[in-house]
């Protein structure tokens, strides 16, 4: 359905919608709801990263493709993200080398960086504008963290990445102007942008090559077979091929949920700033990741919003905000909302296939932006045929998670109370 910018909302910790939600800067028309019956080659569920990317990418090989979102479009889970490009994994490269041999590191951590090419390519070729920046900062706390982070650079040089750098605390406030942070890892090639506005131009360039997209259509079942049956509420369609963009909890699919704990993570927007502050605190206009056990991850919008997230469950945004940036601590906040995230057991992505027909791709720990998109272009070439790169994942072991959503819920309150704690002794 049509898409238009909102009126800017007052500050509110139980509203879903984001700041990036509320300002898109195209007009995507989708077919509305799906009503009655159609066939086609390939049927996406959802409309994040995963799903987008895999529409975009199969439209393109020329495949009759049709994605359906559970959701008004605007509102699916890219609405809700940071923002943050960032190469690799949840895993540092050293402890992926241990774990998968130097070569497999090298080819994993490229096929992230073959991800962030496909975001930044499309952007280009496609003249989506979602305001990407590059250059990107994990900073240190501790020195501990100055110790991992300069392992991490020196990993990364053994694969034959050269271009990151460490940054000094004396040369720190050129990065964040702030007493919180000793150090930190400059990413020349992480990048920040408008996760919406990079959605939707994704989305509109699919549909203008052919993609029909439906929103408003949740699933109600899906058949397996050939071709595989997806019955949504008031219509179906029949493919040869389905794509999850996501975890998809319906009739006659198994229960993917089994491999991933999700956590929803709390975002704010500020009011924009004033450009004498939004210069100070963020002077190259860089996006921050910090050391913390309960990470804070931030940038700038456009018009020099604070936009701040915590990796973490009951902690308050604001109060973290202004502990790092004590000049903001009369701030107004213009918006808060939750960011969706998955995690599994080994910080690892789980791919996979239900079935030949069947693929899926989840548990991005936190890198959903480049693993989501990679993940779709993976997925398209294992549906043309050539699957090796999507195996290279899919062949990755994953331990399902014990109990059910409420006692995970509860366990990971326990755990990030821990975290807070070790966080509050640094």
């Amino acid at each position: 359905m049509p898409q238009e910018a909102q009126k800017e909302q007052a500050a509110d910790p139980n509203y879903t919608n984001s700041w990036y939600a509320l300002t898109p800067n195209r007009l995507l028309v989708t077919l509305g709801s799906l009503k009655g019956e159609i066939n086609c080659d390939i049927c996406v569920i959802g409309a994040g990263f995963t799903g987008i990317s895999a529409a975009f990418e199969l439209v393109q090989k020329g495949y009759s493709v049709t994605l359906i979102e559970a959701k008004n479009v605007a509102d699916a889970a890219p609405g809700k993200n940071g923002g943050h490009l960032l190469r690799g994994f949840h895993h540092a490269p050293g402890t992926l080398a241990k774990k998968y041999g130097a070569a497999g590191a090298k080819m994993l951590s490229n096929l992230t960086l073959e991800g962030l090419a496909v975001i930044v390519e499309r952007i280009a070729k496609h003249d989506i504008k979602c305001d990407l920046k590059f250059g990107h900062v994990t900073t240190a706390i501790t020195p501990d963290h100055v110790t991992s982070l300069k392992k991490k650079i020196d990993d990364w040089a053994k694969l034959g990445h050269v271009d990151m750098k460490y940054v000094s605390k004396k040369d720190m406030p050129a990065y964040a102007d702030t007493k919180s942070y000793i150090g930190g890892l400059f990413d020349p090639k992480g990048a920040h942008f408008h996760p919406t506005n990079y959605m939707l131009g994704v989305l509109q360039t699919a549909q203008n090559a052919g993609c029909k997209i439906y929103d408003e259509t949740p699933v109600v079942s899906v058949t397996q077979g050939s071709p595989v049956r997806v019955e949504t509420k008031d219509g179906a369609v029949n493919a040869k091929f389905l794509v999850l963009g996501g975890y998809v909890k319906v009739d006659g699919i198994p229960r993917l949920n089994k491999k991933i704990v999700p956590m929803a993570m709390p975002m704010l927007a500020t009011q924009p700033l004033n450009e004498r502050v939004a210069h100070k605190i963020l002077p190259k206009n860089s996006a921050i990741i910090d050391s913390y056990r309960i990470m804070n991850y931030f940038k700038l919008s456009n018009d020099n919003r604070l936009l701040f997230g915590s990796l973490g469950l009951g902690v308050d945004p604001v109060q973290r905000m202004k502990a790092i940036f004590p000049e903001l601590a009369e701030a107004d906040i213009a918006h808060q909302w939750n960011n969706p995230m998955d995690f599994t057991l080994n910080h690892m992505p789980n791919f996979g296939r239900m079935a030949d027909n069947i693929f899926y791709a989840q548990g991005y720990c936190g890198q959903g932006i480049i693993l989501g998109n990679l993940a779709g272009k993976l997925i398209a070439e294992a549906v043309s045929g050539t699957a090796e790169r999507f195996d290279v994942f899919a062949k990755i072991k994953h331990w399902p998670v014990p109990g059910g959503y409420t006692l995970q819920q509860k366990v990971l309150a326990l755990g990030m109370a821990w975290y807070r704690l070790q966080d509050s002794l640094l």
